[in-house]
């Protein structure tokens, strides 16, 4: 063989050996990277672990308060519904014209006693004691109060001027024991 030959057969095996050489390099820098990666997947999958512990009691913790409340919920919504039950059976009779009062949310407070009476007793009530026209209207106006209304033309309800207003619930006067205890009953709002 020449000078030549065994160089270049002798420089072959060099590159056959130096890249074997780096072959090996890159396994162990990837058994390296391999090693560190699977460090790095099992603190991520303990982390996952974790979370997935932490939110699974997070959510059995407003599993238990939900339920809790909802228990509460319907411990009280029995209780309100038992009280207007109790309230509805009792029987009320208005003072004016002896009848029962079957919708107490339509009741007016008579004005000695403060007891509860018709609102349609009261209207005939007031109704009674004016003088009305044939052009004039009693009605309620709202907050205990009506009004005698005098019409220009009967047939146009729009166009009217209030005559009279006529106090019958006060404002300055305290509420009723009955219509307190109604509006505690019946009340959404706690």
């Amino acid at each position: 063989m020449s000078r030549r030959n065994s160089y270049r057969h002798g420089g072959r095996d060099r590159n056959k050996n130096s890249s074997q050489a780096g072959q090996k390099q890159n396994q162990n820098s990837n058994q390296r990277s391999n090693g560190r990666n699977q460090q790095n997947n099992n603190q991520t999958s303990q982390y996952r672990r974790e979370e997935a512990r932490i939110l699974a009691e997070r959510r059995a913790f407003e599993r238990k308060q939900f339920e809790a409340r909802r228990q509460r919920d319907l411990a009280e919504t029995a209780e309100r519904e038992s009280a207007i039950k109790a309230f509805k059976a009792r029987s009320v009779v208005c003072e004016i014209c002896g009848q029962p009062l079957n919708e107490m949310g339509t009741a007016f407070a008579n004005q000695g006693s403060g007891n509860p009476v018709h609102f349609d007793c009261v209207l005939r009530k007031i109704s009674e004691g004016e003088k009305l026209s044939q052009y004039d209207r009693m009605t309620y106006i709202g907050n205990g109060k009506f009004a005698v209304l005098h019409f220009e033309n009967p047939h146009d309800m729009r166009h009217f001027s209030i005559v009279k207003t006529i106090e019958w619930e006060g404002r300055e006067k305290e509420r009723s024991d009955w219509r307190n205890e109604m509006a505690g009953i019946y009340s959404q709002v706690r």
